[in-house]
């Protein structure tokens, strides 16, 4: 324990401060729940969101409710932590004091860095501005709310006899081949029709920089969740990057427009905005730097965790990824961490264990690519996909990244909305919103950027399952 600090607060026993209510920091706070401290979990909002699952949220399939989880429910059972809900502005190291944005302060003894990431649009012209983000609980009752509303527009005006301007396909560009672009883009796929039936189409395309999809898959599962898509007609444009976004569309690499009201950004994350108000020592994605005892140098009793840490994979090396697993295996460690301290114990070196990568590639169907040992490194040796990789990834997402609630209620309450419902979340609470740019009026105006059949048909409904287009660049 750092001596004398808690005693010179007038407090009976130390106080540890967990800044942020993401996978690391719930971990980090729940590792606390056996030791003789006060904990209290900062956080801007009252709720933790359950990101994997944000996609779903924004395509009309599950309610918000189901991904988010108040921060008191969690932890309602856990005497020595309190939840505070707001956001950090500035640190004094000396006093160890944190002041929040309405100057209200907090001191500490012991403090745990845990505030996550935020949107990272990489200096893209024009798409902060004209972009959907996909990242926040926020970010996708949104999304979730322009795309039913679009839908609902797009319905309004479909004839009896089922023609109208309303049939024509709505254009919507996602922007990122990583697990997050590819599993929206599958559910867009299906969307229109779960939603308002056969009163409006979405014509998807995935831009992706890369060569592939899911980059960090081998190339089998890559070219499986390629030809997935296909099948689901979406419009996959390999080696082509964003180069602007306004609001009426997006302009790529080498010139090519795409007309659009709808640009879903998908392509990555960095470390939160607060890092680099910390005044600590950051790499170059604005992560904090820690040691492999996750420790902050030249600040005693100071750790960082998940997004926000600069985690080494091996001396020397890169940093982990920004990933659920690495979030939560980080912020449970950072947390005994603190518990040794307190308990006079020596600090023990974080080692990651990498228990594979999956990505859903639509209902029923996903990849997976799993480590048989502990010590498997490089390119994992068990790939699969299909039904069984589906049903693991549910497992998983479900039964193991939520730590803190019942296990087998979220599991049946979400398997059964998943099974046996049709847009369980398509509720739109106020009319359709006019367009902000009448891209989907004219038919030559939806497809502008795709190359017209020399036949003059719609190049959406020409693409049978399997024949959807592939653009490689």
């Amino acid at each position: 324990m750092l001596a004398g600090r808690a005693s010179d607060r007038g407090r009976t026993r130390p106080h540890i401060v967990v800044l942020g209510g993401g996978f690391a920091g719930l971990n980090a706070a729940h590792a606390l729940r056996r030791v003789d401290a006060d904990v209290t979990l900062l956080d801007k909002n009252n709720y933790h969101t359950f990101q994997p699952l944000l996609y779903q949220v924004s395509t009309a399939y599950l309610p918000p409710e189901e991904v988010g989880s108040a921060l008191r429910t969690i932890f309602r059972r856990q005497a020595n932590l309190t939840v505070r809900v707001g956001e950090l502005a500035e640190v004094s190291w000396a006093q160890r004091v944190l002041r929040c944005r309405d100057n209200s302060t907090i001191d500490f003894d012991y403090l745990i860095l845990a505030a996550g990431a935020e949107t990272n649009f990489f200096g893209v012209p024009g798409m902060r501005e004209h972009a959907w983000p996909l990242y926040t609980l926020t970010d996708a009752v949104r999304l979730r709310r322009h795309l039913l509303s679009i839908l609902e527009r797009a319905a309004r005006n479909v004839g009896p006899d089922g023609t109208g301007s309303g049939c024509r396909p709505i254009r919507v560009v996602v922007v990122g081949g990583g697990p997050t672009g590819v599993e929206t883009a599958g559910a867009l796929s299906s969307m229109a029709h779960e939603v308002v039936g056969p009163a409006a189409r979405l014509g998807v395309t995935l831009v992706e920089a890369g060569p592939r999809l899911l980059s960090a898959l081998s190339p089998r599962s890559s070219q499986r969740a390629l030809i997935d898509l296909c099948h689901r007609r979406v419009d996959v444009r390999l080696n082509r990057s964003v180069k602007a976004a306004d609001a009426c569309g997006v302009t790529l690499s080498g010139g090519e427009r795409i007309d659009t009201d709808t640009v879903i950004w998908a392509a990555g994350v960095q470390a939160s905005g607060l890092s680099r108000a910390l005044g600590l020592e950051l790499n170059r994605r604005g992560q904090i730097v820690v040691d492999p005892q996750l420790r902050v140098p030249d600040h005693p009793g100071v750790f960082a965790a998940g997004d926000l840490a600069a985690i080494p994979d091996t001396p020397g090396g890169p940093p982990l990824p920004m990933l659920a697993p690495v979030a939560i295996q980080s912020g449970r460690h950072a947390g005994k961490q603190v518990a040794r301290l307190i308990e006079g114990q020596p600090l023990q070196e974080f080692r990651y264990r990498d228990k594979g990568v999956m990505a859903v590639l639509g209902r029923g169907d996903a990849v997976a690519e799993l480590p048989l040992s502990r010590r498997t490194t490089g390119r994992y040796p068990l790939q699969f996909g299909g039904f069984v990789a589906w049903l693991l990834w549910l497992v998983v997402h479900i039964a193991y990244l939520i730590s803190f609630r019942n296990r087998l209620q979220v599991l049946i309450d979400w398997a059964w909305n998943y099974f046996t419902s049709r847009g369980t979340g398509a509720i739109l609470f106020d009319g359709p919103d006019p367009p902000s740019c009448d891209v989907a009026a004219d038919e030559s105006a939806a497809n502008a950027s795709a190359p017209q059949p020399r036949d003059g048909s719609d190049p959406l409904r020409s693409q049978e399952p399997g024949t959807a287009r592939i653009r490689p660049g």
